[in-house]
């Protein structure tokens, strides 16, 4: 066999091989996954939560979907931007959440707000401290709300005794509580809606189980505040808040490749 035809034919194929690898590529999510938020009103400065809302109180989704500006002027306001993608994980497997700022209100920043079920109890975890980027299983600044009927909080907890002193933080044989002491079965979810047993107006509504929250009745939460490249860590798997899965610079590049390749191969088949 003539050995021009056979490197020919090597070529050939090498050529359609990287155009199948580049397109392949092409085709497959990026490995960072990507959930949608949305923004949300919960409360008036007069503790109405029907629309229309105070004209002053707002709250846009930034162009790309990961992040928002918020405007909560006046004590009581209040606006939320949640998802309802991580419903169902169990809460004891967060480890941090992270976004950049540009903050232009002194002092003021968003807050967590976490709804949670065993299955028939609720409540809301809460974060209302600078929490970005500390590690939830040993960050021992969770407070307790929104619970249902009762006080006995127990049911947060793997073993032991719970407790909500004044401070509100969640306790566990009168030391406050890390993430990692909830017990396995205590998962996100949507909330048990308007209206339900001890639930307030300023509880975050519409099916959201993980919540960043702007406004409130305390100071140190009014102005004005923007976010943009939210993520959230739970076990080893990271969620970016977004529009859309968008391509990672190496699939971009492989991409280039296949392109090149089936460009190459045409050529050589005139």
């Amino acid at each position: 066999m003539n050995s021009n035809f056979i490197i020919k034919k090597f070529k050939a194929l090498t050529l359609v091989a990287v155009s199948g690898l580049g397109l392949l590529a092409f085709s497959l999510p990026s490995q960072a996954t990507i959930i949608d938020f949305e923004t949300f009103y919960i409360r008036n400065n007069d503790s109405s939560i029907v629309a229309p809302f105070d004209s002053d109180m707002l709250i846009t989704e930034n162009a790309t979907g990961d992040g928002f500006h918020a405007e909560t002027p006046r004590s009581g306001q209040k606006v939320g931007y949640g998802t309802s993608a991580l419903n169902g994980l169990r809460l004891n497997t967060f480890n941090t959440v992270n976004w950049t700022t540009t903050p232009s209100a002194t002092g003021a920043h968003p807050y967590l707000n976490m709804w949670v079920t065993d299955g028939t109890n609720y409540a809301v975890i809460s974060s209302e401290n600078f929490y970005m980027g500390t590690d939830f299983q040993t960050r021992t600044e969770w407070k307790v709300f929104e619970f249902g009927a009762g006080t006995n909080l127990d049911w947060l907890l793997d073993s032991g005794t719970a407790s909500r002193p004044p401070s509100q933080y969640l306790r566990k044989d009168g030391s406050n509580v890390s993430l990692a002491d909830l017990a396995d079965n205590v998962v996100l979810y949507g909330g048990p809606g308007v209206g339900a047993t001890g639930v307030g107006t300023g509880a975050p509504q519409g099916g959201f189980g993980f919540n960043v929250i702007f406004g409130d009745t305390q100071s140190n939460f009014l102005g004005q505040y923007d976010i943009a490249e939210l993520s959230v860590t739970v076990s080893s798997e990271t969620y970016f808040a977004g529009t859309a899965n968008v391509p990672e610079p190496a699939t971009f590049a492989l991409l280039g490749l296949g392109l090149l390749g089936m460009s190459l191969s045409r050529r050589k088949a005139y």
